[in-house]
């Protein structure tokens, strides 16, 4: 038999009884359904915790804290520092981008644009601006720093500078470009007899950060080139001055994400604690991998009760085209004609029932994703913030496994019914009795 008589034959019977086949291909189209947004939940909550995750750093960046096997009593102060012997170390490790060493000494900090002024009791962030360029660091607007009195600001610096005479007016228009005078004060120190000093810093704001990832972050920091750490020099405690040739912080970062384990192992290897957004990932990903697994399977279970009713329909198949087996048995159809029209009917309600189940989980995860974000949201006391989560995400991968698991568990429930066919004796079915 061609595959065109095979085709009309199926095409024929099915038009016999349409309500069955409807019902038949309704159940595989749930059972689909069911798998794709159960196992989705599990996708969905992988990538908005994924999401937390990196927000709050590159996906190649790693962080060192000291080195390993210290205690509050064997450590001092100087120990939780990075001498350059130990930064040329880091960037001498095959695959690193970029080695960030960063510095906050304990000063107080006065901002002054204008008539603008702003007050903190933190310092600027003194680094090597040359190594930002490729860390974690990214403008809005502006450039890098090429001088040491040209400094970089947070997002939401401009918020923080205010008139003296009228708090609640703050400073609008761009920052860029416009000249800044900052002090650093070190307060008086009754125990030490020593009287409030200051150093004032003429700088030029040349780039601001992006905006922070979540809304509720506020970034207001300074950035100064490590230069301008030394100018504040006569007014740092015994304890920051050690900051003048070493560094508080450290971040190394790798020239692909592929890199960043290696990097990590090796720096750990060196007798550093460290920590990666990377190795945050692959344990976040080993969790829900079981989580995703386990919802699979649960899923699976609703695909092969709908295989119960794919085998109750191709057994009826039979059972009423049993004359029609007879027949082209007698005119020396093979075997192996008679099981593919029955696999293809079997095939054809698993494909169906699968475009029309992952269709209507891609509805249901689309109408997740926005109802119950703006549910919450309502709920929430803070009405200004969004509530940002993805509960529901179908990837491509979701899709091919649950219409393999689908169509693949609809072709199983046909071979049965299918090789019954083929076992009719022509004599019984010609007289239509089985």
């Amino acid at each position: 038999m061609k595959w065109n008589d095979k085709y009309r034959f199926v095409k024929q019977n099915m038009k016999k009884n349409k309500s069955r086949l409807f019902m038949t291909i309704l159940a595989t189209a749930m059972g689909c359904c069911f798998l794709v947004v159960l196992a989705s939940i599990g996708f969905g909550f992988q990538k908005s915790l994924t999401e937390q995750i990196t927000s709050f750093g590159k996906i190649t960046e790693i962080s060192i804290y000291g080195k390993k096997n210290q205690t509050e009593a064997t450590t001092d102060y100087t120990s939780s520092l990075y001498s350059m012997d130990q930064i040329h170390f880091f960037e001498g490790l095959p695959h690193v981008k970029a080695v960030v060493r960063q510095n906050a000494v304990n000063l107080a900090s006065k901002y002054a644009i204008g008539d603008y002024v702003a007050e903190t009791d933190r310092s600027p962030v003194f680094t090597f601006m040359e190594t930002e360029k490729n860390g974690k660091l990214e403008l809005a607007e502006g450039r890098f720093p090429e001088k040491a009195n040209e400094i970089i600001v947070g997002y939401n610096f401009a918020e923080t500078l205010h008139l003296p005479s009228k708090p609640e007016q703050a400073y609008k228009g761009s920052l860029l470009n416009e000249k800044i005078n900052i002090t650093l004060l070190q307060p008086s120190d009754p125990q030490r007899k020593t009287k409030q000093q200051s150093v004032e810093i003429q700088a030029t704001i040349v780039g601001v950060l992006k905006q922070p990832p979540k809304e509720w972050l506020k970034d207001s920091t300074v950035v100064m080139d490590e230069q301008a750490l030394k100018w504040a020099a006569s007014i740092l405690s015994e304890e920051d001055q050690l900051l003048i040739d070493r560094y508080q912080n450290v971040l190394v970062y790798a020239d692909d994400m592929q890199n960043v384990s290696g990097i990590a192992d090796k720096i750990r290897n060196a007798g550093y604690n460290v920590y990666s957004v990377v190795n945050e990932l692959n344990k976040v990903d080993a969790i829900f991998l079981f989580v995703k697994l386990g919802l699979l399977f649960v899923g699976a279970i609703a695909v092969l009760i709908a295989a119960i009713g794919i085998y109750n329909t191709m057994t009826m198949a039979v059972t009423e085209r049993t004359q029609d087996i007879g027949i082209m048995k007698a005119i020396g159809a093979s075997p192996s004609s008679i099981r593919s029209i029955f696999l293809m009917e079997s095939s054809f309600i698993g494909v169906v029932g699968t475009l029309i189940g992952t269709l209507v989980a891609f509805l249901v995860s689309l109408a997740a994703n926005k109802i119950i974000p703006l549910i919450l949201s309502n709920q929430n006391e803070n009405k200004e913030e969004a509530f940002d989560f993805v509960f529901s995400y179908i990837p491509f991968t979701l899709i091919w496994v649950s219409a393999a698991i689908s169509v693949g568990i609809a072709i199983l429930s046909g071979m049965r019914p299918a090789r019954r066919a083929t076992e009719i004796d022509v004599l019984q079915a010609l007289r239509r009795d089985i």
